[in-house]
């Protein structure tokens, strides 16, 4: 597990781990829960970002929400699978952490906010994976996210357009 503190270096982990026209970003959470829509709060701005200003086919986002399991083709056919989630582990947020594909613990021990096992969807796509997340302060019937949630969505949206315009797939926002 890595541990960022803001966008800066998780951006230059972002632009190393980016194969352009090979990578998928992918939002997971359920935006009625609080603090765990933080992956799809994610993917919704960083879809629009990249549908406005992109230069090439360098990365496709997708929200996934609460179905992952919906977007095995798409997951399964890139060579870099990004996900962006809500993750229980002992940070505060807006602190920000990436596991790689076999760092994420089988179904019992998950780390995912999720009843869906990431680890056996995760057996299922080849490839590397890696999973940004922040932890949630709140899970509750709820719409909108706590303040260091939404920090923590800005820190990684800003992450991403950085890596991005280094890669040369977005023109300046």
């Amino acid at each position: 597990m890595i541990v960022f503190q803001g966008s800066e270096d998780l951006s230059r982990f972002l632009e190393s781990a980016i194969a352009p026209g090979e990578t998928v970003v992918v939002g997971l959470g359920s935006e009625l829960r609080c603090d765990d829509g933080f992956g799809s709060y994610v993917a919704v701005a960083l879809s629009n970002i990249v549908s406005r200003y992109s230069q090439r086919d360098c990365v496709e986002v997708v929200n996934a929400g609460t179905a992952p399991e919906a977007y095995l083709g798409v997951l399964s056919n890139k060579r870099v699978v990004i996900l962006v989630d809500a993750v229980l582990v002992q940070l505060e947020p807006p602190s920000l952490v990436v596991l790689r594909k076999e760092e994420i613990p089988p179904q019992g021990t998950s780390l995912s906010t999720h009843s869906l096992d990431l680890k056996l969807l995760l057996d299922l796509i080849g490839g590397e994976v890696y999973l940004v997340g922040t932890r949630p302060q709140c899970l509750e019937l709820s719409l909108g996210v706590t303040e260091p949630v939404a920090r923590a969505i800005r820190e990684v949206i800003k992450a991403f357009l950085e890596a991005l315009k280094n890669l040369h797939c977005i023109k300046t926002v």
